[in-house]
């Protein structure tokens, strides 16, 4: 079979659905998998603030989500460039049922510690097929459609928050968090199916390696110290997370402050995916084929999403919120999409695998850190002083990270 993907007419994203039958699996598959989740975690938000009325606990929750992570990203790394990427992202997508069932038990038995337990591990097979279809994506597409693709599949981490934790909230409110969980474990099946389904190879490597952790490692260090457009895109990626966990908040925002139900909550994410899914778009119409500009527009995106939680922390009401998470989230959609573009684009397939698991490490790993600083912070500050907080603190990273990226020579793409 040729590793050449195949040239379509037209280059909208609905020409390249239909005419790309190995890129419409990959997309319907990872939107699938991803509404899934934000069923589930609108779902636990609720259980736990429920049970514990702790808004540092919530934040928590982001915290035990995102830390496996970047505690196994060298392996993660290893084992996506040297085994079958197929394979192994089918094989997550069926494990992710397990715990599934340990959090409709921890649900049934009213115990937090259980669904924290069940959501780590469920953290674990994420952690691992999550880069994936990033990693593959350039295999499946051709060139000149890439940057379609790119915005599509990047905006689909946003448009599952949209689908996903509205239609979650509203589902949790009426039918209960048992029918949320069923959701997720439908559309994980659903994704391993689909997957199974693409026809062309995930990789150009005629057959799989042995895994060398230390070795495949200290390759990656060499080729980002080597690569400054990929030092840069990391550096803006673990700034973006660094400031992300004051999204942890936004279920206290709607049930606290604006006194709202389960409902509320969906109705906040769904204007925050609304923004998010946006985002990328947007930023691509601002960059055009420039890749100086590419850079330009990720760091200002960063400083959008500052402005909108600054915003969110004046907000007295649940319709005034939404507008304030909306555009702080078309910023994160512009960032994190462009830099994840930007890292496709300069990264060549055998080293693709941990520079992906690399930007994806980073963003669980400093999303951990963030939300564990979000409980102190609300201690101290109260709940709108650690939004302002964090939210002049990604202003201030957006600026700096500018000045140091206008430095940096012409980006080239692979």
């Amino acid at each position: 079979m040729s590793s050449v993907p195949p040239r379509l007419p037209g280059n909208s994203l609905l020409a390249l659905l239909r005419g790309n039958p190995d890129f419409r699996r990959l997309f319907l598959a990872s939107a699938l998998s991803l509404t899934g989740d934000w069923f589930t975690f609108v779902a636990l938000n609720a259980f736990v603030y429920h049970r514990t009325g702790s808004a540092g606990l919530t934040a928590l929750l982001f915290a035990v989500e995102s830390l496996p992570g970047i505690l196994l990203m060298p392996l993660i790394g290893s084992l996506t460039d040297r085994l079958d990427r197929r394979r192994l992202r089918i094989a997550c997508d069926l494990a992710a049922i397990v715990p599934l069932a340990g959090l409709l038990a921890a649900f049934h038995l009213e115990s937090v510690p259980m669904a924290l337990v069940s959501l780590a591990v469920l953290s674990v097979s994420a952690a691992v097929s999550s880069p994936i279809p990033e990693v593959v994506l350039p295999n499946l597409v051709a060139p000149d459609r890439l940057p379609t693709a790119q915005a599509a599949l990047g905006s689909l981490y946003s448009s599952g928050l949209l689908l996903g934790a509205g239609l979650g909230g509203l589902a949790t409110a009426a039918w209960g968090s048992t029918a949320t969980l069923l959701v997720d474990a439908a559309s994980f099946a659903a994704s391993a199916v689909l997957i199974a389904r693409i026809r062309r190879p995930f990789s150009t490597a005629t057959e799989a390696r042995r895994t060398r952790v230390r070795t495949d490692t200290a390759e990656l260090w060499r080729f980002i110290r080597a690569t400054p457009t990929v030092a840069a895109l990391l550096l803006l990626t673990a700034g973006l997370r660094l400031c992300y966990g004051v999204v942890g908040l936004l279920p206290v925002y709607a049930l606290e402050r604006f006194g709202t139900t389960e409902a509320g909550v969906g109705v906040l994410y769904m204007a925050q995916g609304v923004g998010a899914v946006l985002g990328p778009f947007v930023g691509r119409r601002l960059i055009g084929a420039s890749a100086r500009r590419r850079l330009i527009v990720s760091g200002g995106a960063l400083a959008v999403f500052g402005l909108g939680y600054l915003a969110l922390a004046q907000a007295g009401g649940l319709w005034s919120g939404v507008p304030a998470a909306m555009a702080g989230h078309l910023g994160v959609g512009a960032c994190a999409i462009l830099a994840i573009n930007g890292l496709q684009l300069a990264s060549p397939d055998h080293i693709r695998g941990r520079v992906m698991v690399t930007a994806f490490g980073l963003s669980s790993g400093l999303q951990g850190v963030s939300s564990l600083a979000v409980a102190p912070l609300t201690v101290a500050l109260g709940m709108a002083g650690a939004t302002r907080a964090l939210g002049v603190l990604a202003v201030g990273f957006a600026l700096v990270w500018l000045l140091y990226a206008l430095r940096l020579p012409e980006p080239e793409a692979h």
